[in-house]
């Protein structure tokens, strides 16, 4: 079980703050994603424990500069809405954290994920367009790195709750392991061109499954 977790860059924080951050770097990441080649997926910015990986506990939780000054939403899962502002950028505005008394440190990760749910059954045509814009960005963004990147071999379903799978092929059932709340799908080049997996539920999302985290 993997999905794309990747920490930011901090800044030492200042008095006023438990944890600050350059907005330089989410617009950098933001501005990727503007390309119309990635549609259909974005980045995540979520405000977690760095222990539990659960919601960050915070009094505070802002955008702030020389021109700026205004709350940041959150929501349920951790994940927080930033705008793709350049005025922010220019005016070299951070994000800042004052953390609830006796929390656990704070941080800020993002993982790249599907941009809108998806219905409970899913084409293998579908997956491969989403495998193919999650392998796109990840080389995109890691420049000449893309060599040492883990490959992305298929897709991770997300859901709400328990994950279930329901009629599935042998072929299917190979390439197909659902624990917890999430299906990691190995998408192999033998899969019929026409198969699709049914869900009991619709996903949340899907994110990249990489190579190396199949066992």
């Amino acid at each position: 079980m993997r999905f794309l977790l990747l920490s930011l860059l901090l800044w030492g924080p200042p008095a006023f703050a438990d944890l600050v951050m350059s907005y330089h770097g989410f617009y950098g990441r933001m501005k990727k994603l503007q390309q119309p080649e990635y549609s259909d997926i974005t980045l995540a910015f979520a405000l977690t424990g760095e222990r539990s990986g659960k919601p960050c506990k915070f009094y505070s939780l802002k955008l702030v500069s020389d021109q700026h000054d205004f709350d940041v939403d959150i929501a349920g899962n951790g994940e927080i809405s930033l705008p793709y502002d350049e005025a922010l950028k220019n005016a070299n505005a951070v994000l800042t954290v004052l953390q609830a008394d006796n929390s656990e440190q704070c941080q800020v990760q993002f993982r790249l994920r599907s941009r809108m749910r998806l219905p409970s059954d899913i084409s293998i045509e579908t997956l491969l367009h989403y495998r193919h814009q999650f392998k796109q960005l990840l080389d995109d963004m890691a420049g000449v790195s893309k060599y040492w990147l883990p490959d992305v071999i298929g897709v991770i379903v997300e859901f709400p709750q328990a994950a279930i799978a329901v009629d599935l092929s042998n072929e299917q059932s190979d390439v197909t392991l659902c624990e917890a709340n999430r299906c990691n799908i190995e998408l192999v080049d033998t899969l019929p061109a026409n198969i699709q997996w049914r869900f009991a539920a619709r996903p949340s999302y899907l994110l990249p499954l990489l190579q190396g985290s199949v066992k």
